[in-house]
């Protein structure tokens, strides 16, 4: 049986790029089928070198289609109370600091901090009229400058989108969050993975 396994692994980040074409309700269940099916591709094209009809391309497009659900997914009011557990969950979380212990933490003015967020120097997080609460890894001037350089790119993207593709752990940063893998000399390349995350073209 031929090798496959020095295939690099597709990742649910992978799967992103399918987002425009397709609905994907499970990107890891999503990227596991892709990762079966190019291994499946591999096999077929080593055992039978190039007799089939079907193109890779197309063989993709009919993979998409029979993974595609048949009616639109809409959230039911259990979903979305789920939802907001778990943004107050993560909202309450010790690293989201209240506006003015940042501003404090931080030597400024809740005015100047309230003009950072209106620019897009800093982000915000906000439910409900729970107020708003700030990460506090933008103490950090090197953390603080990706996460301006990432608000600057993605207008029309909420809070919360940034927030978890600045915060979770990535595989191409070795496992790490894109905030924990930053430094002085990475801040543009760092930048480029959560744009990629986000599926952001920066030019």
């Amino acid at each position: 049986m031929p090798n496959t396994t020095h295939l690099p692994r597709v990742t649910a980040e992978d799967v992103r790029r399918f987002a425009d074409t397709v609905e994907i309700r499970d990107a890891r269940a999503f990227a596991a089928e892709l990762q079966a099916f190019v291994y499946e591709r591999v096999k077929a094209a080593k055992l039978h070198p190039p007799m089939e009809a079907e193109t890779t391309t197309q063989a993709l497009a009919r993979k998409a289609v029979a993974l595609r659900a048949s009616k639109r997914w809409a959230p039911t009011e259990t979903d979305i109370q789920r939802g907001r557990v778990v943004l107050l969950t993560t909202f309450n979380q010790p690293q989201n600091l209240p506006l003015a212990e940042f501003a404090k933490l931080a030597n400024k003015s809740r005015q100047q901090i309230y003009k950072d967020i209106v620019a897009r120097r800093l982000l915000s997080l906000n439910v409900g009229p729970r107020g708003q609460k700030l990460p506090d890894w933008q103490l950090d001037p090197v953390k603080q400058q990706l996460t301006q350089t990432i608000l600057q790119k993605v207008e029309g993207i909420d809070p919360w989108t940034i927030y978890r593709a600045l915060s979770e752990p990535l595989e191409g940063l070795g496992g790490r969050s894109p905030v924990d893998a930053v430094t002085p000399g990475s801040i543009n390349d760092v930048a480029e993975t959560v744009f990629n995350v986000l599926s952001v073209q920066v030019h």
